[in-house]
């Protein structure tokens, strides 16, 4: 059956998205500064937890590191805190060597997800010389797993642009439990190597088979054969595709989409880091934000 959206819910979520709250506890400000630590080299003067709560707000309201160090201080100012700032050099740094957690959510509560990839533009050099002449242009694949059962995401990773969509497909899978479930993903995914790696973590996948697929022979591809059978009664056609789809739950897949589109409605359709390490790091922190949003 369809999922039926819970539209009082889903408002309150849209309009949390324009508020902005800051509370200041006496934690935070009690780990502004790094702990002391033996190591080689001059210590940290700021802890993580400030860096990583002063890119929420460089990403949140898209601004730029020097932007980003003015608002803070006047935010302080404001505050009437006499707490020094991390210049935007030292956020541009500190930024790659983030500690975060390697997962979004915790495992053992994901049972369903859903994944899709888009891609995100990436301003480097030579970028003003292909605007004007002509010329490729740098972006990067994000690819999002999403729990279907909390709206949060599992999984955000950037891979380079000519990386095959389903890449991504064995991690996403890692960060679920080993209960039944379900693995939903768009046409792309449809060959014996995925349903391999879902079956592997006792999950079925729901993809839509290609034109023209035939029934085959191995025990993985049996979810691919029901799909083929069922979508041949009902026509075998795009409206035999999309009733298959309503039939065993593949229509909430739109749900992906849908956070995509709020991903670049929040963050814009680009990435403000350039080096690889700070682009995985943005992107893991925007996620973390949207999770964030959902539990607000």
């Amino acid at each position: 059956m369809g999922h039926k959206r819970e539209w009082t819910h889903y408002n309150k979520q849209l309009v949390n998205r324009g508020k902005i709250h800051f509370w200041i506890s006496p934690k935070a400000l009690k780990n502004w500064f790094a702990p002391r630590c033996k190591k080689n080299g001059h210590p940290f003067v700021y802890s993580d937890q400030l860096i990583q709560v002063i890119c929420y707000v460089r990403f949140k309201f898209r601004l730029s590191l020097r932007e980003t160090e003015g608002f803070i201080s006047s935010f302080l100012a404001a505050l009437r805190k006499q707490l020094r700032v991390p210049s935007y050099t030292q956020i541009c740094r500190r930024m790659k060597t983030l500690q975060l957690p390697k997962e979004l959510l915790e495992r053992h509560n994901v049972t369903d997800i859903v994944l899709d990839t888009t891609g995100l533009k990436v301003y480097g050099e030579g970028e003003w010389l292909a605007e004007k002449y002509g010329g490729k242009k740098h972006w990067r694949k994000l690819h999002l797993a999403m729990d279907m059962k909390t709206g949060k995401l599992t999984l955000a990773e950037i891979t380079d642009k000519h990386a095959h969509d389903t890449s991504f497909l064995e991690k996403a899978l890692n960060n679920t439990n080993r209960r039944k479930g379900k693995v939903l993903f768009d046409g792309i995914a449809d060959s014996l190597r995925c349903y391999q790696m879902s079956r592997n973590r006792n999950k079925q996948l729901l993809t839509p088979p290609k034109k023209g697929a035939i029934f085959r022979e191995e025990p993985e591809l049996k979810p691919r054969n029901d799909a083929i059978r069922i979508i041949r009664g009902f026509g075998n056609d795009q409206i035999g595709k999309s009733l298959w789809g309503k039939f065993v739950g593949y229509n909430r897949r739109v749900e992906i989409e849908s956070m995509m589109s709020r991903w670049k409605r929040i963050y814009g359709g680009d990435l403000k880091s350039r080096c690889t390490e700070r682009q995985k790091n943005e992107v893991q922190l925007k996620a973390m934000m949207i999770n964030a949003m959902i539990d607000a």
